[in-house]
């Protein structure tokens, strides 16, 4: 698999306005916690990660409207699917720009998402931030 995208690798400054945000909206939250995209955070960090399979990538009409998508069929950790007849998971799908426009982005091919989500008020809500971490195709 190719790393497509690598949060780690890239320039901090990213986190900058996560911070700020959570600084001004949560300020209790850095007693806890360390700054987002710090030395620290990553240290602390266990990643969800989902696996899927493409299976569309490129353009698609939805209520009249264009849009440049990938398309993901989410497996198990044996990169399985639903088996026929059962009730799987949804596919999903992702704006086509950024690290999405990589060559290696293909129909049929295995993707890897490496995310976290902070939790700014201890809980899952609108206050929560997903964050990509790691893509590899």
């Amino acid at each position: 698999m190719d790393v497509i995208f690598d949060l780690e690798k890239e320039n901090a400054d990213w986190a900058s306005e996560i911070n700020n945000e959570l600084q001004s909206s949560f300020p209790e939250f850095f007693t806890e916690h360390p700054h987002i995209g710090t030395s620290e955070w990553w240290a602390s960090l266990s990643p969800d990660i989902s696996k899927g399979k493409i299976t569309h990538v490129g353009p698609v009409v939805e209520d009249g409207q264009l849009y440049d998508i990938v398309a993901i069929e989410l497996l198990d950790d044996d990169l399985n699917g639903a088996q026929p007849g059962a009730i799987g998971q949804p596919e999903f799908s992702l704006a086509r720009e950024d690290y999405w426009l990589s060559d290696s982005v293909r129909e049929g091919k295995f993707v890897q998402i490496e995310s976290v989500t902070v939790l700014p008020t201890g809980e899952l809500d609108e206050h929560s931030i997903y964050i990509e971490t790691k893509v590899s195709v």
